[in-house]
């Protein structure tokens, strides 16, 4: 079986390429090159002699010269990793009998907000037409019956608990780590500043770590001017996907996100370090058993919840792990991608 995994969307491309390699398929990730790659990407780290990478700067790279790769691929499945450009010459590598069968993973942005626009939604919406499986990577994508919410790969091996190794107290008696990039109506860095405002205020000695990343990195920095918080923020540069177990253990709790409803990679990661993880869940019947996170849904929630974890009243024990380990471990996840792509292959198209 030839695969041809298109586009590495944070790192959940890479991760199942290089897990079905180590199972003897024969795969090529192809990814394109930019002039500034951010350390988190693992492709760029390590250069796998199954990644290919090609030029992605200019329209013509990311038209033409994008097409053309793909083209210049002949695979049985083809399998693109967001519903824009890359879906789109999925659609085209198996019109012309380039690929046999297409897989579209959607894996956020492109399912939750673009397939309503007037100048890319068209596209989105063939793409999804057109695919003969359509995954996605949260419960708040599963727009139709026939999309599967497919798990995330989380590499238990890595992000696994271990003792503090970083020093995110600086001084203070707890430490929380917000892991997620800075956009306020995805990840709610917002909502968590303001109860980090009424906890200090109330006497709680917090740090707080947060990623100076995102379209909102300066509105969060503006609010921690405001609320006068400075002296109780550390920002840190996007980490590395290899070191943020070590801020995960190191922390007294994580804040990971608000605002869409699902968990997402970082939850999962926080979660199989068996952190206490906070994340506001709307999709609790996507899962057969309801992931142990503390659920939270306003910033009073936020901050009576981070009371009772910091004064030992929430413990989940090893729950938290115990669910990433059977619901996102890494072999299940490629088992299961295994499962996808034979079906397809053996059966007639899936609408």
């Amino acid at each position: 079986m030839k695969i041809l995994q298109v586009e590495n969307i944070a790192n959940v491309s890479y991760h199942l390429s290089k897990g079905l390699v180590e199972r003897g398929y024969d795969v090529t990730l192809i990814v394109r090159r930019y002039k500034d790659v951010v350390n988190w990407d693992l492709p760029s780290k390590y250069n796998d002699p199954w990644i290919h990478f090609f030029k992605g700067e200019t329209f013509f790279d990311k038209t033409i010269r994008y097409c053309s790769e793909v083209l210049s691929h002949k695979v049985d499945i083809i399998h693109c990793h967001y519903a824009l450009e890359q879906g789109l010459y999925g659609v085209i590598s198996k019109r012309v009998g380039r690929s046999k069968k297409l897989v579209i993973h959607g894996h956020g942005t492109d399912l939750r907000e673009i397939i309503h626009t007037k100048k890319y939604g068209w596209m989105v919406r063939l793409n999804l037409k057109e695919a003969d499986k359509v995954l996605v990577s949260t419960s708040d994508l599963l727009l139709r019956k026939d999309f599967e919410l497919f798990p995330n790969p989380i590499d238990e091996t890595l992000f696994t608990p271990n003792k503090p190794s970083l020093d995110l107290h600086k001084g203070h008696d707890y430490a929380i780590f917000c892991p997620s990039r800075q956009v306020w109506r995805h990840k709610g860095q917002d909502k968590f500043l303001q109860a980090l405002k009424t906890l200090v205020y109330e006497g709680y000695d917090i740090m707080l770590t947060m990623i100076n990343y995102g379209e909102d990195y300066e509105r969060s920095k503006n609010l921690v001017k405001s609320l006068n918080l400075e002296d109780h923020i550390l920002f840190v540069d996007a980490i590395n996907p290899e070191d943020m177990p070590a801020y995960y253990n190191s922390c007294d709790l994580v804040w990971s996100q608000f605002g869409l409803g699902h968990i997402g990679l970082t939850t999962l990661e926080s979660m199989s370090c068996n952190k206490i993880t906070f994340a506001d869940l709307n999709y609790e019947s996507s899962y057969d058993t309801p992931p142990p996170i503390v659920n939270v849904h306003s910033v009073s929630d936020i901050i009576d919840l981070t009371k009772k974890a910091l004064n030992k009243e929430l413990n989940l024990g090893t729950k938290p792990r115990e669910w990433v380990l059977i619901h996102h471990g890494y072999s299940r996840a490629i088992d299961r991608l295994e499962e996808i792509y034979s079906e397809l292959l053996s059966s007639s198209k899936i609408s």
